[in-house]
């Protein structure tokens, strides 16, 4: 829902803005009742909201040029891949066969849909902000777990994840 809003807006960068405004507003409800986090979690809480921007910028560039179906199957589904990859090198949460499995058949899913781009006559534009989008969720991805294990509240986290990406993408689009 919160994708097609953003991509059914006249101005997409504007629908990003209201929508971020608003869980900004939700993230600060949930703050207030939850503890404030440890010192240790604000440099991932920081980190995490920019890497928000980052990702809520390229989402909405490749929704100014490519449709709802061709950019968020891009945007979200190659995230597991590149996540799959950093987790082999640098993360100790062991990955099964059937985890392999799964990435590498949303991995083939995602290659048909960037060929599908490439031969239907759309805008060739999307696929490097989808990609961008795609490696910023990858980048939040591997952040916020690290982030929220830390903290040890994952409520609490996610509050002020919702803060700290309202924090920067709003001064950073106006």
């Amino acid at each position: 829902t919160w994708n097609a809003a953003v991509k059914t807006g006249t101005n997409k960068q504007s629908s990003m803005l209201i929508l971020t405004m608003w869980q900004g507003i939700m993230g600060l409800l949930v703050v207030v009742w939850r503890p404030f986090p440890a010192l240790e979690v604000w440099p991932w809480l920081i980190a995490s909201g920019v890497v928000h921007m980052v990702y809520q910028l390229f989402l909405a560039y490749a929704y100014e040029q490519g449709d709802l179906s061709r950019v968020y199957p891009l945007a979200r589904g190659s995230a597991p891949m590149m996540v799959l990859i950093f987790s082999l090198f640098f993360l100790p949460d062991p990955v099964g066969v059937t985890e392999y499995l799964g990435v590498a058949v949303l991995g083939a899913g995602i290659v048909l849909m960037a060929w599908g781009a490439l031969t239907s006559g759309e805008s060739r534009a999307l696929i490097p902000y989808a990609l961008g989008a795609a490696c910023a969720t990858a980048s939040y991805t591997v952040i916020d777990g690290m982030g929220a294990r830390i903290g040890g509240d994952p409520v609490s986290y996610v509050g002020w994840l919702l803060l700290m990406s309202a924090f920067f993408y709003v001064p950073a689009i106006l």
